[in-house]
Formats: structure tokens, C-alpha cells, sequence
């Protein structure tokens, strides 16, 4: 092997020689040059924005190739020649690295084909030179993904495995992270059975050029449609995505377990794993009662105000309370004494981050000793203690198709566990027509009403700030024409933002409203002066 020593490590020093030490040495020059960037002045954000998507290319082509490192190593039967059990486990020791990570890292590179010769001055080039959403076709000693013939071995030796995939090639090229790798091979392994070899390839080319701009959660929801952009008939469509997400259903109700034990102390310790839709349920309760803002006080129809805030008193004081101060389901929220009262130790500037968050777990356990000395324990079957979005269609509500909904929390519930759910009194459904419009929603009102944010629910699934992924049941609701300027409370008016993001606005920042379909689109440019 030519290459070999170019790997090895230098007799002459701690450093490898070879390419190796010419990575090093260049990294240590790019060390200096960020050091360079800290203290130079007039640096922009846009700037800033550019060097670290470069940096993350370098990194995802640094992990390209410790995946293809493995891939070689599983070749030449590392395991069996060391006596690990697997290349996986072989792998997380001479990393150092745990046993898991190691497995994923063998299965990852093994589905990349990533042991095939891929070397030939063009993994530098990226996509962009290669055709949208296909890297690598047609580079030298690459075929695509089940297709093509085998790249030549080193030296001449026979070919060390299959061929690299389009997956493989964009990786190589820095344009695909590890998580975003497993997602689509997660994902192409999930199709349908009996599809067309060519059908394949070319969901695999969307799942790329869908990975430019969007992270592993985001790809992972794009992915279960993907079938739509290759021209698949919409029934097939929404089977495929009805089958992911009931099976993800299945396998997390499988997954289901708690603990608990006695400290003897006065306390107890557990843990628990429950299916999203209900994790998600205890998290907004618990939300709910120890958060300080207060969309302004409740009206005879429920309605709140995004901009009017009050803060909530200091609440339960230990674990025995009995609810006072909590503002949640099932407590009177006696403790709330109105504006001026101060904040919670969570929001306090003056503590560490790390102490916020104990101050938070610590306020959120409390009120969990509240809420479970509340619940209605004679007829706990009938009723859930939060109230959690569902959006549907009619026609899927009553069975006739096999749409997925989804939440306000965004997450995917399977037509079946919307039926479900839909019976339950502290979900409330959204039920669309078939263009996906709101039927019956309610009035207009002085403040948005919780009828007009199951309304938003349905158009909007994050924060409407550019970029902002905090899901819409976090989110407050802003008028983009304020009502004292003449604005309306109603749907068109409505914008849904972050605490932070509707901070912001309300504290100067430059903006844009855009319209971008039903839905708007804020984009923050600086603080005016």
C-alpha cells in the first residue's frame, strides 16, 4: 500500500507525517486565522455566517472520512484479525469512543459504500458543480447508488466493497453531516417495496438537495414525503408517510417505561420514556404553570393578549405544596400576585445559565408534586389535563384517507392516533377542509382567543421569525398592525413569535414582514437607534 506510510504517525515527533501532518499543520493555520478574525474589526455577520459554513464543510468531510476510515477497516476484516466481535466494537475502542457510536459508524459507512475507491480531484468540488441534488455523478471511479461497476483497488488489488452512493459522494464532499446521512439512509431503507431501481436514485438525489438548509429533525419530516417529488401517485404518497409514522407510534409505545424508588429521605427518583404526544402533554402543563409571562389576563371567552405581561409569583416552595402560585392545570393559581412582583430565579440575569436551569428543574418538579396531587384519580380515562393542537382533515378524521395530522408541538400523529385522540377532551382537533382551510374557527375579539390560535395552528408550525425553530405552542401572538396604530385581531393580522423574537420587535429591531403563501415570514435586521 503506496498510501500507507503518508498515514502513519512521524518517527520524528507526536505529529503524523505524511497528508496527515499537512492537515495539521493547516489547521493550526486556520486556529491562527480565527484568532486573526476575534480581534479584527468591522467583522459582519454575514462574513461570520460564511466562515462557519465553511468550517462545517470541513467537518462534515473530516467525519467523511473517519466513516470511510471504518469502511476500509470492515474491508480488510479489522475485527477478525483483532478478535472484536464487530468492526462497530473495534471501532469504539481505538477511538475511544462508546460501543454505540461505534456501531452506527460501521452501519453508516457500510450503507455509503463508502470502502470504494472515491478518490480523483473532484470530492472537493461540492454539489453545486455536479448537478443539483446528485454529487458525485459521474465522478471518476463513483457510481451511483446500486449501479455502475466497481472502482479499481489500490495498487491494483481487487475492489474492497460496493460502490459509493450519491449519499457517499455528498458526504465526501461536505455536504452532508452524519445525522443528515442516517436520516436518508434511514429513510431510502424505508421505502416502499417493488419501486423502480431508478425511482430510488432519484428520492435519494431529493433527500441530498433537501439536506441543503435543513437539519436532521427537519429532513427526517421532509423525508417521509419524498415520494412526491419523484412523481408518485398522492395515494401511495400518504400511505408511505401513514405507515413511518404509525410504526414510529408502535415502537415508542413499546418503548414506554418508568421507575421509581424510594430515597428514603423524604423524596423519590424515577425515570420514565413515554410516546411524544404524551411527553409533550406534561411538558406544556408544566409550562404553563411555572412560566412568568402571562399573555395578558383571560377574558369571557378565554382570549389572551400577546403584549400585556404579568408575572406570576414564586410559587410552590418545596415538594409537599399544594398549589398555590402554580397557574396550570389543575391548580387555583392563588400565588399570582400581578405585575410587579419579581421574576422567578430562572429569568434572573444575575445567576449562571447552569443555575437557571436547576432553579427551573427544581420549580417544575414542584409543580409536578402539584399536579400529581391533583389529578382526577376516579375517572382518569376520560380526560387529559392539557390542551394539545391536533390538525386534521375531515375526510381523515372520519377514515376516509390516510393523511397523517400533525401537532402544534410539531409533531406527526398516525390517522388512527388522531381518531384517538380527537375522543379525548384535552385535545382539541383542527379540522381542515380539503384545501386546508379553518371550518368554524370563531369571531374576532379584542385579544387573540384560544379559538384563533387552533386557528394559526393550522397555517403556522414554528415561529414566524426567519430561521426560529421554537415550535407555535411556545410562540405569543403579535399584531404585524398594532391595535393601538388601528390594527384588527384577526387571523391575517396575526403573527406567532418567540418570546425572544416578539421581545425584539417590541424593543426596536428593524424588520420585515414578508408574505410567504397563507403564512408570514419576519425577518430582524438590527436595533434602530
Amino acid at each position: 500500500m503506496a498510501l500507507a506510510p503518508a498515514l502513519r504517525p512521524s518517527p520524528d515527533g507526536p505529529r503524523p507525517g505524511g497528508a496527515c501532518g499537512k492537515v495539521h499543520a493547516g489547521l493550526d493555520r486556520l486556529e491562527a486565522d480565527l484568532d486573526a478574525l476575534g480581534r479584527a474589526s468591522g467583522v459582519t455577520a454575514r462574513e461570520m455566517g460564511e466562515v462557519m459554513r465553511e468550517l462545517t464543510r470541513l467537518l462534515n468531510r473530516m467525519q467523511a472520512l473517519t466513516d470511510k476510515g471504518a469502511a476500509v477497516a470492515a474491508s480488510i476484516d479489522v475485527a477478525g484479525r483483532t478478535g472484536a466481535r464487530s468492526t462497530g466494537q473495534w471501532l469504539a475502542q481505538v477511538t475511544s469512543s462508546d460501543p454505540r457510536a461505534g456501531y452506527r459508524q460501521a452501519q453508516r459507512a457500510e450503507g455509503a459504500g463508502l470502502a470504494a475507491v472515491t478518490s480523483g480531484g473532484s470530492v472537493s468540488k461540492g454539489s453545486g458543480e455536479l448537478g443539483v441534488g446528485a454529487p458525485g455523478v459521474g465522478a471518476p471511479g463513483v457510481g451511483t447508488a446500486g449501479e455502475g461497476v466497481a472502482g479499481e483497488g489500490v495498487d491494483g488489488a481487487e475492489p474492497r466493497g460496493p460502490e459509493v452512493s450519491l449519499t457517499g459522494r455528498a458526504q465526501l464532499a461536505g455536504d452532508l453531516s452524519r445525522e443528515q446521512v442516517e436520516v436518508i439512509q434511514t429513510s431510502l431503507s424505508a421505502l416502499p417495496d417493488g419501486l423502480a431501481p431508478e425511482t430510488v436514485l432519484g428520492c435519494e438525489r431529493e433527500l441530498i438537495a433537501l439536506a441543503q438548509g435543513h437539519g436532521p429533525r427537519d429532513l427526517r419530516r421532509l423525508a417521509a414525503r419524498v415520494l412526491e417529488q419523484v412523481g408518485q401517485p398522492v395515494e401511495v404518497v400518504d400511505a408511505h408517510e401513514e405507515h413511518q409514522v404509525r410504526s414510529a407510534e408502535d415502537l415508542a409505545w413499546e418503548r414506554a417505561s418508568f421507575w421509581i424508588r424510594d430515597n428514603g429521605d423524604g423524596t423519590m427518583h424515577g425515570q420514565f420514556t413515554v410516546p411524544t404526544l404524551a411527553g409533550q402533554t406534561l411538558k406544556k402543563i408544566l409550562d404553563a404553570m411555572s412560566s412568568p409571562r402571562r399573555r395578558g389576563a383571560a377574558g369571557p371567552d378565554d382570549s389572551t393578549g400577546a403584549g400585556d405581561e404579568t408575572y406570576a409569583g414564586s410559587g410552590a416552595s418545596g415538594a409537599g405544596a399544594s398549589g398555590a402560585g402554580a397557574s396550570g392545570a389543575g391548580a387555583s393559581g392563588a400565588g399570582a400576585s400581578g405585575a410587579g412582583t419579581p421574576l422567578p430565579a430562572w429569568c434572573d440575569p444575575g445567576l449562571s445559565p447552569r443555575d437557571r436551569q436547576v432553579a427551573r428543574q427544581q420549580r417544575q418538579g414542584q409543580d409536578l408534586a402539584v399536579l400529581l396531587g391533583h389529578l382526577p384519580t376516579d375517572h382518569l380515562h376520560e380526560k387529559t389535563a392539557a390542551t394539545v393542537v391536533v390538525t386534521t382533515r375531515l375526510s381523515d378524521l372520519v377514515g376516509e384517507t390516510l393523511r397523517v395530522g400533525s401537532t402544534d408541538t410539531g409533531d406527526t400523529l398516525s390517522p388512527g392516533e388522531v381518531r384517538r385522540v380527537a375522543c379525548q377532551a384535552g385535545i382539541v382537533p383542527a379540522v381542515l377542509d380539503g384545501d386546508s382551510v379553518p371550518i368554524d374557527l370563531g369571531r374576532q375579539t379584542r385579544f387573540y382567543s384560544s379559538t384563533q390560535r387552533v386557528a394559526l395552528a393550522t397555517i403556522y408550525d414554528t415561529c414566524a421569525a426567519r430561521g426560529c425553530d421554537i415550535p407555535f405552542a411556545w410562540t405569543e401572538i403579535h399584531h404585524a398592525h398594532p391595535w393601538k396604530l388601528g390594527g384588527s385581531t384577526d387571523l391575517k393580522n396575526g403573527i406567532p413569535l418567540c418570546g425572544r423574537h416578539h421581545r425584539m420587535l417590541d424593543r426596536g429591531f428593524e424588520h420585515r414582514v414578508l408574505r410567504e403563501g397563507s403564512r408570514v415570514v419576519v425577518e430582524l435586521a438590527r436595533r434602530r437607534t
